[in-house]
């Protein structure tokens, strides 16, 4: 640890804002992971309600046409089927790399507390702000008294 304390306020600063920029991207992941998990129990429910359906209008036709008409609900089955597999695959995926919300959904964010109070520090020790001046940006930047 540095013994300038602005320097220890800045590490502080620094830190707190990662904890909290990760604890954002952990809480967005959940969230994300979720609604994957939820969708894909969604499509699931509904491709076999209605490949049963399809199923049961087969059979009665097949009872019907006395046991010989030819089993066309495999052709949905098999594509629909490919289609879940699909949906499986990119949500299993998804979860197990650990991936949040795309980047281009993430907002832009301007400089931090932290880059300010180093840029500050910069200028001060570049001779551009005297010590009050300083001092006064400082607890500006921090919103003290």
């Amino acid at each position: 640890m540095q013994d300038d304390p602005f320097a220890r306020a800045v590490e502080r600063a620094q830190a707190t804002e990662q904890a909290q920029a990760h604890a954002v991207r952990q809480r967005r992941q959940q969230q994300w992971s979720s609604g994957n998990r939820t969708a894909f129990r969604t499509h699931a429910t509904v491709f076999v309600a209605v490949n049963l359906l399809l199923f049961m209008i087969w059979l009665t036709t097949w009872q019907l046409a006395g046991g010989t008409s030819y089993p066309w609900f495999l052709w949905p089955l098999l594509g629909w089927g490919v289609g879940l597999a699909a949906h499986y695959a990119a949500v299993r995926n998804h979860l197990h790399r650990g991936g949040g919300a795309p980047a281009a959904a993430q907002p832009a964010a301007g400089p931090s507390k932290a880059d300010e109070l180093a840029r500050l520090a910069d200028l001060h020790r570049a001779g551009s702000l005297s010590d009050e001046e300083f001092t006064a940006a400082k607890a500006d930047l921090l919103g003290a008294p």
